[in-house]
Parts: C-alpha cells; sequence; structure tokens
C-alpha cells in the first residue's frame, strides 16, 4: 500500500486483473466496467454457470452513456446476479458531480431502468455487509441490483473530503502526517 498509485506497483490507478488477484475485469476509463460485469453475466449464464458479478462505480461515472446502455441491457436479459455499487460521494475528478452533469434523482433511474435499488451508509460496514448478505440469499432473483452507497471522499480527513484532487491524490509522507494527526485528534478511524 505505500506505493499505492506510484509506476510499477501492482495497485495503480485503476485495477489490472494481470497484477490484482481476485479482480476479474481490468478497469481504465470509466463508464466500461458494467458493461464488461454484464458480460461476465452472460458469459456465466450461456456457460450453465450463476455466480454473482460486482460491479464498483463511481457517481460522476453516471454521466457516461455507455452506464445507461448497460443498465437497460441488464435488465432486459434479467441479470439478477449483477450488482452493481455506486459510490456517491458527491466528487469527480472534475469538481461537485452534480455541478459538472446532475445525476439526481439516482435511485429512481435506476429503478426506472428495471433495477431494484436500495441506499446505504458507505462508511457503515455492518449495514452493507448485511445488505449483501441478504442479496446473496436471493437465489431466484432476476432484476439486477444497484447498491447507492452514500460516502464521504476522504472521510475523516479533513482536508481530502472536499478538494478533487484528491481523487487521484498521492499520499506523501507530510500529507500522511497531517492525515494521521487529523484522524487523532478527532478520533476518526474511517
Amino acid at each position: 500500500l505505500d506505493g499505492y498509485t506510484r509506476l510499477g506497483n501492482p495497485l495503480g490507478d485503476h485495477p489490472d486483473m494481470r497484477k490484482v488477484p481476485g479482480v476479474d475485469f481490468s478497469s481504465g476509463s470509466i463508464g466500461h466496467a458494467l458493461s464488461g460485469g454484464l458480460g461476465m453475466v452472460l458469459g456465466g449464464r450461456a456457460a450453465n454457470r450463476r455466480f454473482d458479478v460486482y460491479v464498483l462505480l463511481g457517481d460522476g461515472e453516471m454521466q457516461e452513456g455507455q452506464v445507461w446502455e448497460a443498465a437497460l441491457s441488464a435488465a432486459h436479459h434479467k441479470a439478477g446476479n449483477l450488482i452493481a455499487i455506486v459510490d456517491r460521494n458527491g466528487y469527480q475528478l472534475d469538481g461537485q458531480v452534480d455541478d459538472i452533469i446532475g445525476i439526481e434523482p439516482l435511485a429512481d433511474k435506476w429503478a426506472a431502468f428495471g433495477w431494484q435499488v436500495h441506499e446505504v451508509d458507505g462508511h457503515d460496514v455492518v449495514a452493507l455487509a448485511t445488505l449483501l448478505r441478504q442479496l446473496k440469499a436471493e437465489a431466484d432473483r432476476t432484476r439486477p441490483v444497484c447498491i447507492i452507497a452514500k460516502t464521504s471522499k476522504g472521510k475523516g480527513v479533513g482536508y481530502m473530503e472536499t478538494e478533487p484532487g484528491w481523487h487521484l491524490g498521492y499520499l506523501a509522507p507530510s500529507d500522511e502526517a497531517l492525515a494521521a494527526e487529523e484522524i487523532k485528534r478527532g478520533g476518526k478511524t474511517q
């Protein structure tokens, strides 16, 4: 983790399936991961295998047309084992998401596309794990699922929470010291 996003580190800006165990799809340009996830679901169906596919999306990514094409297609194909988790933190690289292109009412949009929608505090690990277990128990689900996880970018470190530059920020030693001090001072651990 000390070299996260640094050249040569397996944990670069975007997950690389050749370098990170458990990552089945290398991401990069925003907007295409949901299509890749749907392809995995449909490929599994063609091979007579059923497994859940989880796709993580950023809220700024909701501005990409390919996301909505994949959402429409997933509902059409009754891809019930596709679960999209949207990190709704309100920021993207260019600024606040809703200042760039507003995406609300986000939950209503996913529902209108035929998805089962859940909203959760993305920092509440127990609530998120409970929801994921409930979804796992729904073996006969035919509608894909969208979980909107409401979060704060850089939670617990004030100078990161509202600064878009931390979208791809490198935690230099001086930044690390400031962050650690703020977390200790405020008792924030998440």
